[in-house]
């Protein structure tokens, strides 16, 4: 069981490729994935900016393509997965560290504060195109979770860090420690892998549902960038994160874009 989820994890929330194909097995046929409806104010918290205007929330949830289990809606961009249906606790302890959620006040965003702790991080090979994938499975699982028995938690956050001109340079793939290790986390017997203690962080955000490769996925950066401008707040130019919370294509997916306060 504890592999079965490792790879279920891998392939949701680190993989950024998609198969379109009606005959792919696109949800668990289980209760847990059944299809559940939600409005942008239930999926957000924030009003949309009325400069968005491209936002796919007007219009019904689904897509052109056909899946055998019926659920076509979630093949394309869709309303996000609720962050409380995501961060459910299970016997082994909570999935998602304290993250502390707010209105920001503002359209286009909301403001979430990360607690001080420790993840475990490793680099991502950036020509490799399977980069993302990798750092997660050679590095992460196979180097440091395997050994130490260490569960799964969510999100997977993605550092990327930026060039002058807004290109990805460098990369680093990140887990949270969880929370029965966080006072004493087992030592990295890799360079592969190290323990760090973050900060206590503030970030913005911009929740999506859908896959990391889709395009519309990427414009929601620059939303969240012109949404902060337009609200007078200063972030980082250097950096944006991706934070992964869902196992791709079973069922309802949540991905957010974000970008650190300064």
């Amino acid at each position: 069981m504890f592999k079965l989820l490792a790879v279920l994890a891998l392939v949701g929330a680190c993989v950024a490729h998609r198969f379109k194909g009606g005959h792919y097995r696109q949800t668990k046929d289980k209760d847990d994935y059944a299809y559940k409806s939600s409005s942008w104010e239930e999926a957000h918290e924030y009003d949309e900016c009325p400069e968005f205007d491209d936002s796919y929330e007007e219009d019904a949830e689904g897509s052109g393509d056909t899946a055998k289990n019926g659920m076509h809606h979630f093949m394309s961009r869709h309303h996000p997965k609720l962050i409380e249906d995501t961060c459910i606790n299970v016997d082994a302890g909570p999935v998602c560290p304290n993250f502390s959620r707010e209105e920001s006040g503002h359209c286009g965003f909301e403001t979430v504060t990360i607690p001080k702790g420790w993840w475990m991080v490793a680099d991502i090979d950036m020509a490799d195109e399977m980069g993302v994938r990798n750092a997660y499975k050679e590095k992460i699982y196979y180097g440091y979770r395997t050994p130490n028995k260490i569960r799964f938690m969510i999100p997977v956050i993605v550092k990327w860090h930026l060039d002058e001109d807004g290109n990805r340079v460098k990369g680093k793939l990140a887990m949270y420690v969880p929370p029965e290790h966080q006072e004493a986390p087992p030592a990295s017997t890799t360079e592969k892998v190290k323990i760090e203690e973050w900060p206590e962080t503030k970030v913005y955000v911009r929740p999506y549902g859908g896959y990391r490769d889709d395009a519309a996925f990427g414009t929601q950066f620059g939303h969240l960038r012109k949404a902060l401008d337009k609200a007078g707040l200063s972030y980082k130019d250097d950096e944006e994160w991706e934070a992964g919370y869902t196992y791709l294509r079973y069922g309802r997916q949540r991905i957010e874009a974000m970008v650190i306060a300064n």
